[in-house]
C-alpha cells in the first residue's frame, strides 16, 4: 500500500504586505512577548505566478488575526500565499479571503447546475 507522502508535508502561510501591515504584525508580536524572530521575511520568493514575491513566513493562527484586523480597518493590505512543504513555489491561497456561503447560496447554486445540465 502506497502512503500519500504529499498530504503529510506541513503547509507553510505566508504574507505578502505592505508597511503599515508589517509594522502591525511586528507590534502585535511584540505585545503578545514575541520578538521579531517569530516570523521570517523571505525575499524573492517564487511564486505560481512566474513572479518573485517578498513575504513574511507566518504562523497559521495570524492568518485568522490578519482577516479579522483587515475587517476592522481596510488599512490592512496583505495578500495570502502558501505552499505544502519547505521548499517550492508558493501559491496564491485567496480562498482564505472567500465569505462562507450560507446554505440557500449553496442550494442555488446547485439548482442552476441542475437546470444548466438538464437543458443541454
Amino acid at each position: 500500500m502506497k502512503s500519500d507522502t504529499r498530504s503529510k508535508q506541513p503547509v507553510q502561510w505566508f504574507v505578502e504586505c505592505d508597511a503599515f501591515t508589517n509594522e502591525s504584525i511586528e507590534q502585535e508580536l511584540a505585545s503578545r512577548g514575541l520578538g521579531s524572530d517569530a516570523l521570517s521575511a523571505k525575499r524573492d520568493v517564487l511564486g505560481s505566478d512566474g513572479k518573485l514575491h517578498d513575504v513574511l513566513c507566518i504562523p497559521s493562527t495570524f492568518v485568522t488575526m490578519l482577516k479579522s484586523a483587515r475587517k476592522n480597518d481596510r488599512r490592512f493590505q496583505f495578500r495570502f500565499w502558501k505552499r505544502n512543504g519547505s521548499q517550492g513555489i508558493i501559491s496564491p491561497a485567496d480562498f482564505v479571503e472567500q465569505w462562507p456561503l450560507s446554505q440557500t447560496e449553496k442550494v442555488q447554486r446547485i439548482l442552476a447546475r441542475l437546470e444548466a445540465l438538464r437543458k443541454k
